[in-house]
């Protein structure tokens, strides 16, 4: 999956050497049922944090949205602070400096 990401190619354009698409394809969507990438995540997370000197766990995060025009969208809202027609997206992302 790594080789994926990084390279940017799709799925059915591996290298032979990696085995044919779909027997790789199998195995992500069992790793992914698994859980086993959010868990590496997780890992890897707790293991930055530690290695900073914080807690292991989040204790604070920074949420923000942004505003997107969709005019013809189905359904659609209206931000009056920024007059903009459209949908509202938000996000929450945790941070070292934060806490």
């Amino acid at each position: 999956m790594r080789y994926l990401v990084r390279s940017g190619c799709g799925l059915r354009m591996l290298p032979i050497h990696f085995g044919h698409w779909w027997t790789v394809s199998g195995w992500f969507c069992e790793l992914a049922r698994r859980f086993l990438f959010q868990t590496i995540h997780n890992m890897e997370l707790m293991m930055d944090r530690a290695q900073v000197g914080r807690n292991a766990s989040l204790t604070a995060a920074v949420i923000d949205s942004q505003s997107i025009k969709a005019l013809h969208a189905k359904t659609r809202g209206y931000d009056a602070g920024k007059r903009v027609v459209g949908r509202k997206r938000h996000i929450a992302v945790h941070t070292m400096d934060a806490c």
